[in-house]
């Protein structure tokens, strides 16, 4: 997740009379579940793959904390720590996000935030064990200074287990309570709203709510082992159907939970732009413009929790994100600009400035125009080029379609040839 969370109305504030927003601790953890990911998690961490939310001539600032200066020699730790026998849905690496309140975090000294991310790293060590916690990276050279940290979840059986260290709402609650505690406090830095249930979140009761990744259950049911010389027991058979349909039922479950979920981000989105449509003066313009910096930051902060959804779902609910942002970009603060474009960018979109103002399209998208294309151009020019994108792609769906079809109806027809020659046989 990004470290872009921050304060998008202190003009607001100062009118309006509320105090100053509080300083938090962040920690969140992400699971990595092959060691593909991992290895891409690397070479952001490192910066050995582009990383365009980087500012290349910071990055001399980054500091490892803990680990090799390189993804592959971090690779060669995990292979010399992993078990010989994984399970095929193991997790495979946790990847920790150490962060604070950016205007905190901004008010450190260069000391004070590396005194801050080496606490964390010991607090880490502590919990997972120091063998265990194969790399700590601090980054320097994006909006926020913050530290990304990468352990191999072994139990005490030596076996990956990230369920036993992290699994359940109540170990990530009490671990953001431990954390804050330990780590955070003695910097000036608090723990988030716990069980935040706010629907209209402001942006500090939004830590509460982010600190706490979303969790999926699919452990498989107990066999039923049956009495004495294992009479009314289950079959091998049995059983295996058994745990494939209760693992079916829940990943339905969990699929209909996150399409809703995309489903409630896009209509929140509408409907702010609704609002935005309807403002008369100034002052009230001046707020709807800060709830919808508000709401493009969070809904590009809940998008990584979503993978219950096709990727073209996903990549047209990105599309939508950036005509939002496009639409309404040229009213945003500084801060709010910034703010977005760091969320954007971590979500998979890009935010890049063209001639008449900054412009966003998902990365993919500006992959496959390229991206030196865009340069000198317009916001204009940038749509037209994109509509000629997608066109290019329905066309070339359109086109693929039809020779299935074209290929299916010949192998009708020759089936139907075979049957007619055997009448006559």
């Amino acid at each position: 997740m990004s470290d872009v969370v921050t304060d998008f109305s202190k003009d607001m504030q100062l009118r309006s009379g509320s105090r100053p927003p509080r300083s938090f601790a962040i920690l969140r953890v992400g699971k990595i579940k092959t060691k593909g990911h991992l290895g891409a998690a690397l070479g952001h961490n490192y910066r050995e793959r582009d990383t365009p939310n980087a500012d290349q001539s910071r990055m001399a600032e980054n500091l490892v904390l803990k680990g090799p200066g390189t993804a592959q020699g971090v690779m060669e730790a995990w292979d010399a720590r992993a078990p010989e026998k994984i399970r095929k849905n193991a997790v495979h690496a946790l990847e920790y996000f150490v962060g604070g309140s950016p205007e905190k975090v901004h008010a450190m000294s260069r000391d004070e935030q590396n005194n801050y991310f080496r606490r964390a790293l010991d607090w880490l060590k502590e919990r997972h064990g120091a063998e265990n916690v194969l790399s700590a990276v601090v980054h320097c050279d994006e909006t926020t200074p913050h530290m990304q940290v990468l352990v191999i979840p072994l139990d005490a059986r030596g076996k990956l287990n990230a369920r036993e260290l992290v699994g359940g709402k109540d170990k990530l609650r009490q671990m953001q309570t431990d954390f804050a505690r330990d780590v955070g406090q003695p910097f000036g830095l608090e723990r988030g709203q716990e069980r935040s249930r706010a629907t209209h979140q402001t942006i500090q009761e939004y830590y509460g709510r982010a600190s706490t990744p979303v969790e999926a259950d699919f452990s498989l049911p107990e066999r039923r082992r049956g009495a004495v010389m294992g009479l009314g027991g289950e079959s091998d058979r049995e059983w295996q159907e058994r745990a494939s349909r209760a693992a079916t039922e829940r990943l339905a479950h969990l699929t209909a939970h996150l399409t809703e979920a995309s489903g409630t981000l896009r209509r929140e989105m509408e409907a702010t732009e609704a609002v935005l449509g309807q403002t008369q003066t100034e002052l009230a313009r001046e707020r709807a413009v800060s709830e919808a910096a508000n709401k493009l930051v969070l809904t590009a902060l809940q998008i990584p929790q979503i993978e219950g959804v096709t990727e073209d779902d996903k990549q047209d609910l990105l599309r939508d994100m950036a005509k939002f942002h496009n639409r309404h970009a040229s009213h945003f603060s500084d801060m709010q600009a910034q703010a977005t474009k760091a969320a954007l960018n971590h979500t998979g979109i890009a935010v890049i400035e063209l001639k008449d103002g900054s412009y966003a399209l998902p990365w993919r998208d500006f992959d496959a125009v390229g991206g030196p294309r865009l340069a000198g151009t317009d916001r204009q020019g940038a749509d037209a080029i994109l509509n000629g994108l997608r066109q290019a792609e329905r066309s070339r769906q359109q086109a693929a379609e039809a020779m299935q079809e074209h290929e299916a109806r010949k192998t009708r027809e020759r089936e139907r040839g075979q049957d007619s020659g055997s009448d006559w046989g």
